[in-house]
């Protein structure tokens, strides 16, 4: 069963979107490091202008270990630090999403 993990954010307004997408791809770096199929978007119809980072994974476990790999991982503390005090994009939601076959 396959786990997904979304993160939708909001860019500030005034805020540079190449910007955006430059810490996006710092951090799909960290995230495929540790397991994850990232995928990157920007939102067309809806909330318009909002960006989504897609995380899978496999199943649960691999989805548990990365995230304990990611906690110990110095880097993505750094990035995450990074990416707080630029202050480019506000957080809308996060979801976690486990498929369901048919």
């Amino acid at each position: 069963m396959s786990v997904v993990v979304q993160y939708v954010v909001r860019p500030n307004p005034g805020t540079d979107p190449a910007k955006i997408t430059e810490l996006a791809k710092e951090g799909a770096v960290l995230w495929r490091k540790h397991g994850g199929k990232v995928t990157y978007w920007t939102v067309a119809v809806g909330e318009v202008g909002n960006r989504v980072l897609s995380i899978t994974f496999e199943n649960f476990a691999a989805y548990g270990a990365a995230v304990d790999k990611m906690g110990e991982d110095k880097e993505v503390r750094a990035w995450q630090a990074k990416r707080m005090k630029a202050g480019y994009t506000t957080w809308v939601r996060s979801n976690m999403a486990t498929e369901i076959e048919i």
